[in-house]
């Protein structure tokens, strides 16, 4: 009978907890700057928690590298207009980016631009004063 109290009470006492907001920092990206590079796609994922983008990126001396680039979650994207066809393989696109702290090929989505001149923002505005700021939801 006790067992049986103590179990009842620990499931009523979990269940007003708050879930925890499990969340990355973004304190891996230079919040100090922009980056500009162009690329091709290789892959473009708007999953969650966080949408990636894989970008083949030519050096000065024409070798061409992976970087993959983190976006913000699916919802707050779809509010911009982002949509699984936004960016396929092959495209050539322009991307904003926080780089990365450590110098690794990567960062943080800011914007991308299409050949066709379209320009995607990321939920923290475009890095460059425009577009809109949404908050988390």
């Amino acid at each position: 009978m006790v067992a049986r109290v103590s179990i009842i009470t620990a499931v009523a006492a979990l269940s007003i907890v708050p879930p925890a907001a499990a969340h990355h920092s973004f304190a891996i990206f230079d919040q100090s700057k922009v980056a500009y590079l162009t690329g091709t796609v290789k892959q473009f994922e708007l999953v969650n928690p966080h949408a990636w983008l894989h970008l083949m990126i030519a050096n000065d001396k024409g070798q061409s590298a992976e970087w993959q680039f983190e976006g913000g979650s699916t919802a707050q994207l779809a509010a911009l207009g982002w949509t699984p066809q936004s960016f396929k393989a092959g495209d050539t696109v322009q991307i904003g980016f926080r780089p990365m702290k450590d110098g690794s090929r990567g960062g943080q989505i800011m914007s991308v631009k299409t050949a066709s001149g379209q320009k995607l923002c990321s939920n923290r505005g475009c890095g460059d004063g425009s577009g809109s700021v949404l908050q988390p939801f």
